[in-house]
């Protein structure tokens, strides 16, 4: 079985696939994000750095973020793993390939307003976790601010507003162009519409099957 590389802009579902792949297939999911928390580490060169560079609010520079990925897959071999949120420009695809194989790259699309929808109507519920859209009716909460699970109030995520949307989906159509034509080149690239997460895993399946 083919391992995963999962890339998306904001609000494309990358969440949800993981976590049903995960169930399905058994893969392991390693977002770069949870991969920098993980190596954290105030006693290791690569945990120093990444301290540094998150303590000061800016990005953790490329060839650290490498050196940590390498250390969370070294812990994975031999098993299948999806790599979400990474990676994020040109520069980290390639690096990517010095360290990682046998895999595929599926690209979710999503139109800007459609995403804009998703994360600026995003309600979650912090005792059960379920997730509700306001924008959508089929994902709206029954009893307004109130969790249709468990009665708890809902909460929204503090990065869910429209600045922090555009700031993350301007930078991820200024490095997909130059991503995507990385990965069509070797071949490996397929390309699913968001519409719906049934929608994409449908099409994902065969994809790991046949790949």
């Amino acid at each position: 079985m083919k391992n995963l590389v999962l890339y998306a802009p904001p609000a494309a579902g990358k969440g949800t696939i993981c976590e049903l792949l995960k169930k399905d297939f058994n893969y392991n999911v390693l977002s770069i994000g949870q991969v920098l928390r993980n190596q954290r580490n105030p006693e290791t060169e690569v945990g120093r750095a990444i301290i540094e560079s998150q303590d000061k609010g800016v990005l953790t520079p490329d060839d650290i973020v490498l050196k940590a990925l390498k250390e969370e897959l070294a812990k994975f071999e031999g098993k299948a793993i999806i790599i979400e949120g990474y990676p994020r420009n040109i520069e980290q695809a390639k690096m990517l390939d010095t360290i990682f194989d046998n895999y595929i790259v599926v690209n979710l699309s999503v139109e800007r307003e459609l995403a804009k929808k998703r994360t600026l109507g995003r309600v979650n519920c912090p005792k059960c976790n379920k997730i509700y859209n306001v924008y959508f009716q089929e994902l709206s909460p029954k009893n307004g601010e109130i969790c249709d699970v468990c009665g708890s109030k809902l909460n929204i995520r503090s990065d869910d507003n429209e600045e922090s949307f555009n700031v993350r989906y301007d930078v991820y159509e200024q490095n997909a162009p130059a991503i995507l034509d990385y990965y069509n080149n070797k071949g490996i690239l397929y390309v699913v519409d968001s519409k719906s997460s049934d929608y994409v895993y449908n099409q994902i399946e065969p994809l790991i099957k046949n790949a």
